[in-house]
């Protein structure tokens, strides 16, 4: 039975902290199995260093560890070992550094991988960040500007009104008058679809997704997935596996979405083992990586090294391409909505200064004798 070091609330915010860093413990791990250090005296040793310099989330975590390794059951397999502290996502590939030879070349192998999957992450979420602030400071910029020229609308003398609405102004007034009607709706309506078009990244697929998946935000999924999958499935075939047997193996864990598109992958592969390139070219790999296989097949000796090519020194390339995934992705998000309050800001400007030009009393006064000309009924014929 495993213990249990403080509060299960603390005990998972020490582990999360403890797998930020994992990629550090999986190169300490690959050095004791090169120096041929037993486990328990690792450990145990680790875990005096880490009292020493007050590392509480990793104390916490290799104490777990060695709980593990001391109920004797599975104490050989890594995999087993760590499943209690490691995230889910790295479960297949501990399950290939257990398949290795050389464990610890695969465990050197498996922390390049998660500082690669770190890296993505910061490129995803740091991109991320720029529509979770803009859009609430757009939304508001909007309404408070709208209120403004609202207010200006109603205290404009009616023969002033056709000279002031007019081009420009005009819009900013329209764009005004909906959302001070309909805002609230705006931004619920707005925020719903945001969260449905999360919700369903991991969970939608079928025909209709596949059309969609060049679109900015499912593109920007699609690319950091397959990013995401070349790393993993690199790591299992450098540990022995096959191609089909690391898709299956993967397929296991994965989302509905994931899932589903390593599914058909595979059954194309059993319809043309040969056609490889053109199964991952079926929606799970955006043209650009599917182009950049081709080039890589024509002198890798066999698919799989065209896979363990892009998931460990194609690094370069797949962040970048999905930083422009991103950057079309913010651009979309944000572009309307920014664009509006970039209206309402000027309209802010321009509004105030043409009511004043309006309400001088020479302009006012020929606007108020021109209106009144036109408003009066026609004189009858004599």
């Amino acid at each position: 039975m495993i213990r249990q070091h403080g509060p299960r609330c603390l005990q998972r915010l020490y582990l999360f902290s403890f797998g930020l860093g994992r990629a550090n413990f999986y190169r300490d791990l690959a050095e004791m199995f090169r120096r041929a250090d037993p486990m328990l005296a690792f450990l145990e040793g680790e875990i005096t260093n880490a009292q020493r310099t007050g590392q509480r989330s990793k104390i916490v975590a290799l104490r777990r560890i060695l709980d593990r390794l001391q109920t004797g059951a599975n104490a050989g397999r890594v995999g087993h070992l760590l499943e209690d502290v490691m995230p889910s996502s790295d479960a297949m590939m501990l399950m290939g550094v257990d398949r290795a030879a050389n464990k610890s070349a695969a465990l050197e192998a498996l922390a390049e991988a998660v500082d690669h999957k770190h890296q993505m992450y910061k490129v995803v979420w740091g991109y991320a960040a720029l529509p979770a602030l803009m859009l609430p400071l757009c939304f508001a910029l909007i309404i408070i500007l709208g209120d403004i020229v609202m207010s200006i609308e109603s205290s404009t003398p009616v023969y002033v009104q056709k000279e002031l609405w007019q081009g420009f102004n005009g819009l900013a007034r329209t764009i005004a008058q909906f959302t001070s009607e309909h805002g609230a709706w705006l931004v619920i309506s707005f925020t719903a679809i945001l969260c449905a078009v999360g919700v369903s990244l991991p969970r939608w697929c079928g025909p209709v997704r596949l059309k969609l998946e060049s679109w900015p935000i499912f593109s920007l999924y699609r690319d950091f997935q397959s990013g995401l999958l070349f790393i993993s499935v690199a790591l299992l075939l450098k540990t022995g596996s096959t191609l089909k047997g690391a898709l299956e193996d993967l397929s296991q864990g994965a989302s509905l979405w994931m899932r589903w598109h390593l599914r058909r992958v595979l059954h194309a592969l059993d319809d043309d083992p040969n056609a490889i390139l053109e199964s991952f070219g079926r929606g799970l790999l955006s043209p650009y990586i599917v182009a950049r296989a081709a080039t890589l097949s024509r002198t890798a000796p066999t698919f799989s090294d065209v896979l363990i090519e892009l998931g460990t020194h194609e690094g370069p390339r797949v962040l970048a391409r999905l930083r422009a995934t991103a950057m079309v992705a913010n651009a979309v998000t944000v572009g309307v909505i920014g664009l509006l309050a970039c209206v309402m800001g000027l309209a802010s400007i321009t509004v105030p200064g043409r009511f004043a030009t309006l309400m001088q009393p020479m302009t006012s006064l020929s606007l108020k004798a021109a209106y009144e000309a036109q408003s009066s009924p026609p004189s009858g014929r004599k």
